[in-house]
């Protein structure tokens, strides 16, 4: 999990280095003189010298003042750096974010030289994941046969359509998420501005608490952004329309794409009935933290299954049981229903259709979606047949025709019902009642 965060690190770092790079160029051109009071009782305190010495270095510094430039960018660097280190640790070794957050507020001064100490080290490590992620994908695309982004939509164009009419919509989606990314970099800075300016810690702190709820603010806008999208497969059923919009979205105009969206397109392909390239498409899915993890396992128990892969299931299952979740009681709802859809993947393997059947009837009350309704209806409708409770199989069926659009699910629904037709033609709906 860590090399996906390496990247993020990495750049954050070096962001945070040029602009403290700049802040502290501002600060000392601004009339701020190295002999200052300040400068001098920091540098008095080191164990060891005396006022001759204070003169040497002070002089020296005055003749190099890029030393103090990259002291106060490394300072900077540091703080974001513990920051990062804190999430990694929160999220590896099971630790509340808030005890983390803590330490940063009230131990404000040992973190930063903490962090700035390990910003060397972490740079290094940040390579070496980055590098060491980047072979090891390239190495899976290699043993799928494709190599790139690019790659995976001429595949995709073989399969299936890229309609052009969701262009403009993608586009619309691409420019509002960029519009909120620019406002979110800015607030970085801004932040920046106020770490080197304000010296009074709980002001400070104040201004922090305050940057993060705005920070959440505007990555939920950004999220909301790609509504129209999701919308697409969510609610209207048209993963095809969906995988367009996407495909699109992540295109830039040299025609280059670099996919973002990949668990929602794994979504679209997995209802196109194209596990093998909905597999394809998550080796590249970073897997930055818990959340999306236990996302990607659920997701690959789904394709495992549609590929009649025993031995990938139970993978799946034994790895999203060591995701830990970190959001209490919401965090524990949503591990145990994931871990109870993979299940239920290996009890449809296993042909336990009784159990499978309860759950989803029940996932059919708690569908909050479209293609929730869909998906379940058409495995009770499917479980009804090979039962042969074929009015049960009828109805279900045709709740999969009547909702489920250009998902796949209807072209099967639909062969059934000519096969019910055939076996038990006298089967209508107004028979059967919901269960």
């Amino acid at each position: 999990m860590w090399k996906y965060r390496c990247k993020s690190h990495l750049i954050a770092m070096v962001v945070a280095f040029v602009v403290g790079l700049g802040l502290s160029a501002v600060v000392f051109s601004s009339g701020v003189d190295v002999n200052s009071d300040m400068i001098s009782s920091a540098l008095s305190s080191v164990p060891g010298v005396d006022a001759q010495t204070l003169k040497q270095v002070l002089s020296y510094l005055q003749n190099n003042m890029w030393i103090l430039y990259v002291g106060d960018a490394l300072l900077i660097s540091g703080i974001i750096n513990i920051i990062y280190i804190g999430q990694y640790l929160s999220a590896r070794f099971n630790i509340s974010p808030w005890i983390v957050m803590c330490l940063i507020f009230f131990l404000p001064e040992y973190m930063i030289y903490i962090g700035t100490l390990l910003v060397i080290p972490a740079f290094i490590v940040c390579i070496y994941g980055m590098l060491s992620l980047r072979s090891s994908i390239s190495k899976e695309r290699r043993e799928f046969n494709f190599s790139s982004d690019d790659e995976l939509v001429r595949m995709y164009k073989i399969h299936h359509n890229l309609d052009e009419s969701y262009k403009e919509l993608a586009k619309t989606c691409r420019k509002n998420v960029k519009k909120l990314t620019g406002i979110y970099a800015l607030g970085i800075v801004a932040l920046f501005v106020i770490l080197g300016v304000v010296n009074n810690i709980m002001l400070l702190a104040i201004l922090l608490m305050f940057y993060l709820f705005a920070f959440n603010i505007v990555l939920r806008y950004r999220a909301v952004s790609l509504l129209p999208i999701t919308k697409l497969l969510y609610e209207d059923c048209n993963p095809e329309a969906c995988a367009s919009a996407i495909i699109y979205y992540c295109t830039n105009s040299k025609g280059h794409t670099r996919l973002t969206q990949h668990t929602l397109l794994a979504q679209c392909l997995i209802y196109l009935n194209d596990p093998e390239l909905a597999q394809d498409v998550l080796i590249s899915y970073p897997r930055k933290d818990a959340a999306s993890s236990l996302q990607y396992w659920s997701l690959m128990s789904y394709i495992d299954y549609m590929l009649k892969d025993e031995d990938g299931l139970s993978r799946c299952k034994e790895e999203a049981q060591n995701v830990r979740m970190h959001y209490g009681r919401a965090g524990v709802m949503i591990q145990s229903e994931e871990m109870a859809a993979i299940e239920n993947k290996i009890h449809l393997m296993d042909g336990e259709f009784n159990t499978c059947k309860k759950y989803y009837l029940q996932g059919l009350q708690r569908a909050n979606f479209a293609f929730q309704q869909v998906d379940s209806c058409y495995y009770i409708a499917l479980i009804s047949f090979v039962e042969e409770d074929y009015k049960l199989a009828r109805m279900y069926f045709e709740k999969v025709v009547e909702l489920g659009n250009r998902m796949y699910f209807v072209e099967k629904a639909k062969n059934y019902l000519e096969k019910i037709d055939k076996i038990n033609p006298e089967t209508t709906i107004d028979e059967v009642e919901y269960s």
